[in-house]
């Protein structure tokens, strides 16, 4: 076995959390590698890529393992962590789990945009958890169209719209109202951002849709950006189609550990939420 271990070097505790993974897996005899600068040379191969970091750092190494077929275990040394799969204090008694053979393997829908600009391609991301076109600082709110396949689904005049998958639908998406959806139900959640309307409301589309976004207007400043972390510009007339990548992201998941007992401990949701009940 291979492993990688990708810290997030802009955190002190990762570093020293890297150095200690190093350290256990070479008493057990296991290959490894410290991937400070991920890329698809240097996870291609690897049985497992362990991140140590937020979601931020994890989003960015699912990407890019998606491509390469590689599993990812996030462990979160951040604030929140949806995404990651035991804090700081349980990563080697995990290990030991995952070791032992006591987990799975989920696979998680990823989504892929496109930027037409006067009917060419300027530019192609991909996305785990959304794709976000905003306005500016100083910008008015801008007019937005979204259709579903050759469907005209709604008008938005909003500060902007987030395009997101079932992972996605607890960041971003969550804060503008959106719904909470099970990461296993894969589809595509379409939610405006501040809608100047009272009938304005999230869509969910199939995830073999795919959903088209033009931009009608523009004042100064709108910029597309991808889970958060990159941005690129966009200007009047600009269509930007999304729809279902073809490769997922793989992620290890431990046994006994279910998604509304991530949502109660991570949001502190009522007991209802997330309680040990029975039915």
């Amino acid at each position: 076995m291979d492993i990688g271990i990708v810290p997030n070097t802009g955190k002190a505790v990762a570093m020293r959390l890297g150095d200690e993974l190093a350290s256990f897996l070479q008493a057990r005899d296991i290959g490894y590698e410290m991937i400070l600068h991920p890329s698809l040379t240097n996870l291609a191969g690897l049985d497992l890529v362990i991140v140590l970091g937020g979601d931020g750092t994890l989003l960015n190494a699912a990407r890019l393992t998606s491509q390469v077929k590689v599993p990812v275990f996030g462990v979160n040394v951040g604030h929140l962590g949806f995404l990651t799969e035991v804090e700081t204090d349980g990563l080697f008694p995990a290990l030991e789990k995952f070791l032992a053979g006591e987990y799975s393997i989920e696979e998680r829908m990823l989504i892929t945009a496109s930027v037409l600009r006067s009917g060419v391609e300027t530019a192609r991301y991909v996305a785990l958890n959304d794709f976000v076109i905003t306005r500016g600082t100083f910008a008015r709110i801008i007019d937005l169209s979204i259709f579903v396949g050759d469907q005209h689904v709604t008008d938005y005049s909003a500060d902007g719209v987030i395009v997101a998958t079932s992972t996605g639908s607890t960041a971003y998406s969550l804060s503008a109202g959106g719904p909470i959806i099970e990461p296993s139900l894969e589809c595509v959640c379409i939610t405006p951002i501040c809608a100047h309307s009272l009938a304005a409301r999230s869509v969910v589309a199939r995830a073999d849709a795919r959903i088209t976004v033009h931009l009608n207007s523009v004042s100064e400043e709108v910029m597309f950006t991808i889970d958060g972390q990159h941005g690129f510009p966009l200007r009047a007339g600009d269509r930007v189609t999304i729809q279902r990548a073809e490769k997922p992201a793989l992620f290890v998941k431990l046994s006994g550990r279910g998604f509304f007992q991530v949502l109660h401990s991570r949001l502190k949701m009522p007991q209802s939420w997330g309680g040990n009940h029975e039915e």
